[in-house]
């Protein structure tokens, strides 16, 4: 397994913040290079609901269908993807701090034994596209409708 952890402190309550960053209809607000996001089930964000993720990387548009693994309002939210026996998940966990809110982000890459030899370099690839996520989280929830 390999992968990446940031954490950050972003003003407002907790809820908010949640709310705020797992509200698909902002994901463009922080993460530049997604186009497109569609939901595949019904019945909003929970465990086990699906959505289909569309962004640009590396000057190519990629699509990913994205699998949500535990959504526990407001204390963690968890996706994954899967594709050719490797697996991306990313785990975020929203906490109060003072007046504001901690998240905690872990992002994990595994994969099955043809995987094995190019997981740092996945996970690198990973960091370079979503290193800068809570960040750019914190900037869109601080500006948000201010």
């Amino acid at each position: 397994m390999a992968g990446f952890q940031r954490t950050i402190s972003i003003q407002g309550p907790v809820e908010e913040v949640f709310d705020f960053a797992t509200d698909l209809d902002h994901a463009a607000l922080f993460l530049p290079g997604v186009t497109k996001v569609e939901m595949l089930t019904e019945g909003g964000l929970k465990a086990g609901a699906r959505f289909r993720e569309t962004r640009i990387m590396g000057g190519k548009e990629r699509t990913a269908v994205i699998e949500v693994v535990e959504h526990d309002r407001p204390h963690v939210h968890a996706a994954s993807s899967a594709m050719l026996g490797m697996k991306a998940s990313y785990t975020f966990q929203f906490a109060r701090e003072g007046l504001g809110t901690r998240v905690d982000m872990d992002a994990q890459v595994t994969g099955n034994f043809l995987w094995w030899l190019f997981l740092g370099a996945i996970a690198r690839m990973m960091e370079k596209e979503d290193g800068a996520y809570l960040e750019r989280l914190k900037d869109a929830v601080e500006n948000w409708k201010r």
